[in-house]
């Protein structure tokens, strides 16, 4: 195996670790992020106080007409009692119990209004209750299938980094620190497999003489364009 194959096969590697590690490190991002779970918990909160607020004004609204109704059975019991004989004193009585039952159908258009209330929050309530149980179970098989991925793609880094520091290991120190700065000059690839006497990374067309100096097994030859290490497979 001639140097520049060592090298090709140690960047198939180095860039099997890259994108393990950036999908890691998007695991890790992915298994801290529950906003769709935090926007139902929301959702829940605000209507569970909705629905708390809706039935405490029927009660509100239920004491006001019984409340009413309590003043107009007395309104009447002394407009009929017989205790009342005076004329206007009879009439103000008269009056009284028409104002009220008159108020007392607003009350119960308010009362009436209130149960609507209730019964429209207490159906959004029991769908965003729904809708969070739904949310955490997503949740929670989303995580699981994250971490499971995080499992095998840690094994597969630690299988990857025994391959690699086998696969340094027979290669020199100056070959190996050429190969480690074209990967940070060049975003990772500092090596270029020639197809077609083309160089995969930049698309170079390449003259005879780099293509026969590029399958030299003991030199590494640079595409003149790139910088990258060219290998012919």
């Amino acid at each position: 195996m001639n140097l520049s194959q060592i090298l090709y096969r140690l960047q198939q590697i180095d860039s099997q670790l890259d994108q393990s590690r950036t999908r890691l490190q998007a695991i890790e991002t992915a298994l801290t992020e529950d906003a769709a779970l935090r926007q139902a918990q929301m959702n829940a909160k605000n209507a569970e106080e909705v629905y708390r607020s809706a039935s405490k004004a029927l009660r509100t609204a239920e004491a006001n007409v019984t409340a009413q109704r309590i003043k107009i059975e007395q309104t009447e019991a002394a407009l009929y009692g017989g205790r009342v004989r005076a004329p206007k004193e009879l009439q103000d009585l008269q009056n009284e119990s028409v104002s009220l039952k008159k108020y007392l159908g607003t009350l119960e258009d308010q009362q009436l209004d209130a149960m609507l209330a209730v019964e429209e929050s207490e159906n959004a309530h029991k769908s965003a209750q729904a809708a969070l149980q739904q949310a955490i179970g997503t949740q929670a098989e989303h995580q699981a299938g994250l971490k499971g991925e995080q499992s095998e793609l840690l094994k597969t880094v630690d299988r990857l980094t025994v391959e690699r520091q086998a696969a340094v290991t027979s290669i020199a120190s100056d070959a190996l620190g050429a190969y480690e700065r074209l990967r940070q000059q060049r975003r990772g690839i500092a090596v270029a497999k020639v197809t077609g006497r083309t160089c995969s990374a930049c698309g170079t067309i390449l003259n005879t003489s780099v293509v026969q100096a590029a399958a030299s097994p003991s030199q590494l030859t640079p595409c003149p364009t790139c910088g990258r290490i060219l290998y012919i497979g």
